[in-house]
């Protein structure tokens, strides 16, 4: 462990990147990462909620799917009711393939700009946003 910085007492370097600090003890550990479950579970606890697992739109929330994709409106890729109506033929088909999508990224589907790779989202939780995604009915 390397010595403290003046007004760093408590914060330990990160082995192997001097630039990072971790505030010690704490709940990132060695990686200095806190993953999506981690996250979520952390937030749970704090706020005294259930342990339920989130519903896909949550889901897409928290893995920051927003920040490509929004309800109705083309932002870096297509909105969701767009996919929810391309994709309302066979449901539990399409939800298996856009699920490893989400995951594994693609592109060709909706113009140039492919879909990046999302490889923190587990395929459960691919499942479940995909899920919520195709259940939406078109804008009223």
């Amino acid at each position: 462990m390397s010595k403290s910085r003046a007004g760093d007492s408590g914060r330990r370097r990160v082995p192997g990147n001097a630039a990072r600090w971790l505030d010690a003890p704490g709940p990132l550990g060695a990686a200095g990462r806190l993953g999506a479950g981690g996250l979520l579970a952390l937030l749970l606890v704090s706020t005294g909620a259930s342990a339920q697992p989130p519903d896909g739109q949550a889901l897409a929330t928290l893995m920051r799917c927003n920040a490509c994709h929004a309800m109705d409106e083309t932002l870096i890729g297509p909105p969701y009711r767009a996919i929810a109506a391309r994709h309302a033929g066979e449901r539990e088909l399409d939800t298996e393939v856009l699920a490893r999508k989400v995951i594994h990224g693609g592109g060709g589907n909706w113009g140039v700009v492919p879909m990046v790779p999302n490889e923190h989202v587990s395929l459960d939780e691919a499942r479940q946003i995909v899920a919520w995604i195709l259940g939406l009915k078109r804008t009223p």
